[in-house]
């Protein structure tokens, strides 16, 4: 009996992956998004996740969460995965707009009300951050400091009094470009190897509990698609920290990291 070799495996894995997704949009395109759903799921499992593959996998819950009971949209918890596979998305590429959009008329279906909204500098600095992913920063980052050397050394060399003057202006400017590049590729740096967020995935609402007892008093009851910060877990229980800063404890399986 021959053994596979795991140049095999990899190649039988990527096509399988590869069939899946193929079969994932034309399920999607057929308006079967439960196939979808699985089909994208399947990508996933075979290791294959991509920011395309989690954004198409939320699209396809949202349209699945919608199609289903209208008069209660979203029973199955669809809202929950689509806002977490939004998320992923969004961390793998923060530049992808579609799903930053989508992502945001997601959590507006959510009973988010008590998070406090982001300042409008924290908002505009992270629209800003999304411009360009990790690498892309740090490339400009990298570049810029090597154009300053370059023009510092112009500015010390250089025997004509004009050429030394706009050199020295512009490596000012370089290096507070240096500057901002680095502060924008730290923020994405960041937010890529963040294992603290989490997306509450429920059918409807979970108690959030003032400590890890079911019998202890219900504090909060916040609903699938709801963002938190997760503190420490015990046991089955999770304590998590909302937007507002108010903390609790729930039920470790209703909550999934990004």
């Amino acid at each position: 009996m021959v053994m596979p070799t795991a140049k095999s495996l990899a190649a039988d894995s990527k096509t399988t992956a590869r069939a899946s997704w193929e079969a994932g949009i034309e399920a999607y395109n057929n308006k079967e998004y439960a196939d979808a759903v699985e089909a994208f799921e399947s990508v996933v499992t075979n290791g294959h996740a991509s920011a395309d593959v989690y954004y198409n996998l939320a699209n396809a819950y949202f349209k699945l969460g919608q199609q289903g009971d209208t008069s209660r949209p979203f029973a199955g918890g669809e809202l929950g995965r689509a806002v977490l596979n939004y998320e992923r998305a969004l961390k793998l590429d923060p530049t992808m707009d579609d799903a930053r959009y989508n992502l945001d008329i997601a959590k507006d279906l959510t009973n988010d009300t008590e998070a406090v909204p982001e300042s409008f500098i924290a908002r505009l600095w992270h629209s800003f951050a999304g411009v360009m992913t990790t690498n892309g920063w740090a490339t400009l980052s990298l570049s810029s400091l090597f154009v300053t050397v370059g023009l510092l050394l112009l500015y010390l060399l250089h025997s004509a009094i004009v050429v030394r003057k706009v050199a020295f202006f512009l490596a000012i400017a370089t290096v507070l470009l240096f500057i901002l590049a680095t502060a924008l590729s730290l923020t994405q740096l960041s937010a890529a190897t963040d294992s603290s967020r989490a997306v509450i995935l429920t059918n409807d609402t979970t108690p959030v509990h003032a400590s890890p007892d079911s019998g202890s008093k219900i504090i909060r009851q916040p609903s699938q698609g709801v963002t938190v910060e997760i503190e420490r877990t015990q046991g089955d229980w999770t304590e998590v920290r909302f937007a507002d800063g108010e903390k609790g404890w729930l039920r470790t399986h209703s909550v999934e990291v990004i």
